[in-house]
């Protein structure tokens, strides 16, 4: 899968394997993130707790919530109909485990669930450009 489905179930570049995308989005995540009072010192361990409680809730339920298409940046995830879209360029595409399919408008004038977690949706709106297989 491509690092957007990645983040929309809730995880982040391994600070081993993709050290310096991992710092990007660190960086970028504590810039969308401001309210969170962490800083460059803070352990990546912390965020990842954020992270956590932003995608499963108490009954190990996927934590989803409501915001306009129109003001989602590229990279994030919603659902639409039950089923799960990526957001890019304006447009959605329906994911499956096999890749994209073709391409859709956003829907006017109603709310999605997004499936993002919304501090990583913040760290898309501050600059993180996940890599999108499309």
């Amino acid at each position: 899968m491509d690092e957007a489905t990645s983040f929309a179930a809730g995880h982040r570049p391994c600070f081993e394997c993709r050290k310096a995308a991992a710092q990007l989005f660190k960086s970028l995540w504590l810039q969308g993130n401001p309210d969170k009072g962490f800083n460059e010192k803070t352990p990546i361990g912390e965020i990842d707790n954020i992270l956590h409680a932003e995608r499963i809730d108490n009954h190990h339920s996927k934590v989803t919530y409501k915001e306009n298409p129109q003001t989602l940046p590229d990279g994030t995830f919603v659902s639409m109909e039950g089923a799960p879209y990526l957001l890019r360029k304006g447009l959605l595409y329906l994911w499956s485990p096999f890749g994209y399919a073709t391409e859709i408008p956003l829907p006017e004038g109603r709310k999605l669930s997004v499936l993002t977690p919304p501090s990583v949706v913040n760290t898309f709106r501050a600059g993180y450009v996940p890599q999108m297989a499309i």
